[in-house]
């Protein structure tokens, strides 16, 4: 037996028939020294992480483990690491590891990993690969030894977005080197196939082959858009193109680093007049690319506006009735009704602005 524990209890014990109490609680605290509870989990973050579309992260998650006992006869206790995800209100675990078992959550198979955790016990990071809008949350990193319990929190937001672009001349007019020159000229790039697989398991649907590995999505498979998935839902593919056949293309934009906006006037205006009035404002009419970040990040409004390429668009958030139908995304006018060709410079409509170096984006009514 441990001397020193005899001596202490044989304190207390001759303290206890004295009916002297005054060090009592002294000794007690300094009794269990080794049970004081030390286990402690920091996500070493202050922020919100930002990371793009498709892309994969590792949140990381220091873990110091309590020794529990300092004995040496002590059963060790293995921890139990779990790392769960918060959106909504509703927290859903993604993987719990505890020892060499694993479980991970289906919707994140081949998703979520912790790399380095069964050679390094304090380093309980997440991989997450391919990320999507949806991704976007809080992540709590969550550790269990024994009776104690300690986690730890960090938000993450996943930007950028992927969206289908049309000639103004009208459906599947662009070679491969027009369509990536397409998307530059809207403040935008030519879109990956791993982005547009992202965007796909968001519930993004578009019945258009479109240039970038020559791949469209479809969700709901219907006549007319069956492609090679023999009528199943999926991006289909049609291999290896020849750079001057003729498609759309799919675009990708992750920051457009100011502002999409439109002050009060009293009438809707002509394309030019579109133009005239954001250079008069400091600023320039926005892009289509502008137009669909700041629709990702929020914007939403039932009004039709002039961009810089002579489209008129507008974007919603929540469906509603006149407003573009059931599904949200950003809306399009278009002159003709197989959905093709701009409308005329001299029609009126509202206008969505841009001015740079500024990071609220935002957008106000024409009147």
């Amino acid at each position: 037996r441990d001397p020193v524990r005899h001596r202490i209890v044989m304190l207390i014990r001759d303290a206890l028939r004295s009916g002297s109490m005054i060090h009592f609680s002294f000794l007690f605290i300094n009794f269990f020294p080794d049970e004081v509870e030390q286990l402690h989990v920091s996500i070493p973050h202050s922020g919100p992480v930002v990371a793009p579309l498709s892309s994969s992260i590792s949140i990381p998650c220091v873990v110091s483990l309590s020794p529990i006992s300092n004995s040496t006869s002590a059963t060790p206790v293995i921890p139990r690491v779990k790392w769960s995800v918060i959106s909504g209100g509703v927290e859903t675990q993604i993987l719990v590891v505890r020892g060499h078992k694993v479980k991970v959550n289906e919707a994140y198979r081949d998703r979520a990993a912790l790399l380095n955790y069964t050679s390094f016990p304090d380093d309980a990071s997440l991989w997450l690969g391919d990320l999507r809008s949806s991704d976007s949350a809080h992540y709590r990193c969550e550790v269990q030894q024994g009776l104690e319990d300690a986690s730890d929190l960090m938000e993450l937001k996943v930007k950028g977005v992927v969206f289908h672009y049309r000639d103004a001349l009208g459906r599947y007019a662009f070679t491969f080197h027009q369509a990536q020159r397409a998307c530059e000229a809207i403040g935008a790039r030519i879109a990956t196939a791993d982005q547009l697989l992202a965007a796909y398991y968001d519930g993004y649907e578009q019945c258009d082959a479109g240039w970038l590995a020559d791949q469209y999505p479809i969700q709901v498979p219907r006549e007319g858009c069956y492609g090679d998935m023999d009528g199943q839902p999926g991006v289909r593919n049609y291999g290896t193109m020849d750079p001057d056949d003729l498609f759309d293309v799919y675009c990708y934009v992750d920051e457009i680093n100011g502002e999409v906006f439109h002050d009060f006037i009293p009438q809707h205006l002509t394309f030019n007049e579109a133009q005239s009035y954001c250079r008069a404002t400091g600023a320039e009419l926005a892009t289509t690319a502008q137009l669909y970040l700041a629709w990702s990040e929020g914007l939403d409004h039932c009004s039709p506006g002039w961009l810089s390429d002579g489209s008129v668009r507008y974007p919603i958030i929540t469906p509603r009735e006149r407003c573009g139908g059931a599904l949200p995304g950003v809306k399009t006018l278009y002159q003709f009704s197989n959905q093709t060709g701009f409308p005329e410079t001299s029609s009126l409509h509202d206008v969505y602005c841009f001015k740079g170096d500024n990071r609220t984006v935002y957008w106000r009514l024409l009147l």
